[in-house]
């Protein structure tokens, strides 16, 4: 299965570790799921299709510089984060999810995959934005959330000069047209968008923005407030 990835990802020199530890990752992963609910896709050529793949997709454009300090927001069972740490094993990496259950999955995993620098935090992101301010070099994030909404969460965590990615679907420009007053008002700049058709994938968008400037208060705001009241 780790022929899927080495083909659509070749500059990657994969090496057998790397394998061992992603094939570690897929048989704990389904050995969780009969127990919690983690993901619907359970076939391995689709976990290392639709998890693993999508996951590492941005390191076809996307480089991670030694001991830059990552942050996954809603990872769920560790999409993209742990993916990434695996084949970017130099990043410092924290994973930020809401749901104590997947905390503890991710924790175990973790200590089975033999991963340093890996921080699981269970909280809500709005409220480890406003403790955590200017903390991060990257924001990534898979999540399903509505784009502004997923941006004013986690802006504050991100350094002025650093990025928040974003891994959405076909329907990116629409999201971003939306968005357009969430990134004046939170000092955001598309820097670009990562196009990506692969079969069985289907078209993945992933956006790249820029904080230009320190995030301003009230931002962000509690997640009620966000939900009720978009700043677009």
């Amino acid at each position: 299965m780790i022929k899927l990835i080495k083909t659509a990802l070749p500059a990657l020199q994969i090496t057998p570790e790397q394998e061992k530890q992603l094939q570690v990752y897929y048989q704990y992963l389904i050995e969780q799921n009969q127990i919690m609910n983690l993901t619907t896709i359970i076939k391995e050529e689709e976990v290392y299709l639709k998890h693993f793949l999508d996951s590492g997709l941005l390191l076809k454009e996307f480089s991670f510089s030694k001991e830059m300090t990552v942050s996954d927001v809603g990872s769920g069972a560790g999409f993209p984060g742990l993916v990434l740490k695996i084949l970017c094993p130099t990043i410092k990496l924290t994973i930020i999810e809401s749901l104590e259950k997947r905390c503890l999955f991710l924790q175990r995993l973790v200590l089975k995959l033999q991963l340093k620098d890996v921080e699981i935090i269970h909280a809500r992101a709005e409220e480890y934005s406003w403790a955590h301010s200017e903390s991060f070099d990257i924001v990534v994030s898979r999540a399903v959330a509505n784009l502004g909404m997923l941006l004013e969460l986690v802006v504050r965590m991100v350094k002025t000069s650093g990025m928040i990615i974003c891994y959405k679907g076909p329907n990116v420009n629409a999201e971003l047209q939306a968005a357009q007053k969430t990134l004046s008002v939170l000092n955001l700049k598309l820097e670009k968008i990562q196009h990506e058709t692969i079969l069985q994938l289907g078209e993945r968008n992933i956006c790249y923005f820029i904080k230009t400037r320190p995030t301003a208060e009230p931002y962000p705001r509690r997640f009620n407030q966000i939900k009720k009241f978009p700043i677009g």
